[in-house]
């Protein structure tokens, strides 16, 4: 009778092992199926000249309780309140020529979330996240940013994202007054450090709409990673851009935090979104005197590109590579849009990456633009240089396409440079 449990026992493990053999070849083999390819298409340019308008509102947004708390791998747990999550807008007008900015206090911004922001509206609108890596989740259509991040999708958390960012678009063109354009830079070295790499963005930017009458509009650029509140808590905290516009916002003014070169930029000699705060300010005492920036014209193209096929080769060992690039096939756009907007004296080359102070450098030099904007109008993962990528140093552990993807965005990006502004002699290659 032992005899014949442990041949039938040996024979049930034997199947056992086949069927997760097979099991594993079937989900290995190849389903990505051909990738489409390109070029880059000007898909659209909004010129005005003329005299500055600006509006700008922030509204709450209404999560649906039990909403995951999203941006780090489970397990999550379903969050019992904690920080307002906000929608802030920015509608900028000159010569009647509109654009509007959206940040979100999220971790990022996929794009059929930016499509359903938009429907509707007869102005290009740019959806940002302020990279809070505690704030609300289930927004993500993608398998892969659900199963990583931000838990399993529910429509209804979408419909309220979407129904603040417009709700704050609707009231910041029905605020909209005339305004002066000033801008402050400053360092945040005492305390930004750089991830990986040999140096880090360090470079912040303030930009101040003065509205007479009303109350300011500010936008705060710069790159740190907002993950100094502990991981995986059961509350919503909007981390240091929550504690940053809080302080910016006392006055009734409306302040938005945009994420520069953020790919390998952590804090440095903070310990909470206080101290962050605190340091912050103590730094913007120390700017440049405000540069008077004449916003009599204002500037917006944009890129659609084909992107390449993802790689997963970096993100897990050799026997589940297959995996991981079926993985990412199933949840990857096969197109993305890179936007440059001018106004004024600024240049902001919009980008739906993660760039590292590598390739944000690099990218500015070939665009002439004075900075990048980080995670606005959909998400890719991370971006490093092709030297970089391929050496499989930096952050590129952490991106999901290999090093062709530096070579697509460069080419849109110099794409919508000269679209924006055809005869900026700053553009690399005039």
């Amino acid at each position: 009778m032992e005899q014949c449990r442990g041949v039938t026992k040996r024979r049930v493990l034997g199947v056992v092992a086949v069927a997760a053999v097979g099991l594993f070849a079937f989900a290995s083999a190849d389903r990505c199926g051909p990738w489409p390819d390109g070029e880059p298409v000007l898909s659209g340019v909004t010129r005005g000249r003329g005299a500055l308008v600006v509006g700008a509102a922030k509204v709450a947004v209404q999560v649906p309780p039990g909403t995951t708390v999203g941006g780090f791998p489970p397990p999550r747990a379903s969050s019992s309140g904690g920080d307002p999550v906000y929608a802030r807008a920015t509608v900028v007008e000159v010569g009647g020529q509109a654009v509007a900015v959206v940040s979100l206090d999220l971790l990022l911004i996929p794009q059929p979330l930016v499509a359903a922001i938009r429907e509707g509206l007869d102005v290009p609108v740019l959806v940002t996240a302020t990279h809070t890596h505690t704030s609300v989740g289930q927004y993500d259509r993608r398998l892969a940013a659900q199963i990583a991040s931000l838990g399993a999708f529910e429509a209804d958390v979408e419909r309220a994202l979407v129904d603040a960012a417009r709700q704050a678009l609707a009231q910041a063109r029905t605020s909209k007054g005339p305004a002066t354009l000033e801008v402050r830079r400053f360092s945040t070295e005492a305390f930004v450090r750089a991830r990986s790499g040999a140096a880090v963005d360090t470079r912040a930017t303030e930009v101040l709409f003065r509205r007479e009458p009303g109350p300011a509009v500010r936008w705060l650029l710069l790159a740190a990673h907002p993950t100094l509140t502990p991981r995986r808590g059961s509350t919503f905290d909007t981390d240091w851009p929550g504690a940053v516009t809080a302080g910016l916002e006392a006055d009734g003014s409306v302040a938005l935090v945009l994420q520069t070169a953020v790919g390998n930029a952590s804090t440095a000699n903070v310990s909470s979104e206080a101290q962050f705060a605190a340091a912050l300010d103590t730094a913007r005492a120390s700017a440049t005197p405000p540069e008077a920036c004449a916003a009599s014209t204002l500037s917006l193209a944009t890129v659609h590109l084909p992107l390449p096929r993802p790689d997963g080769s970096r993100l897990a060992p050799w026997p589940l590579t297959a995996l991981v690039d079926n993985a990412l096939c199933a949840a990857a756009e096969q197109e993305a849009e890179v936007t440059m907007l001018r106004l004024g004296c600024l240049s902001l080359l919009a980008l739906p990456v993660e760039p590292t102070h590598a390739s944000g450098t690099a990218l500015e030099k070939l665009t002439g633009a004075t900075t990048v904007l980080a995670l606005t109008n959909g998400y890719l993962g991370y971006l490093e240089p092709v030297d970089v990528a391929r050496a499989g140093l930096g952050e590129t552990k952490r991106q999901w396409f290999g090093a062709e993807l530096y070579e697509r965005v460069a080419t849109a990006s110099l794409l919508a440079a000269m679209g924006s502004d055809p005869g900026d002699p700053h553009v690399e290659g005039r």
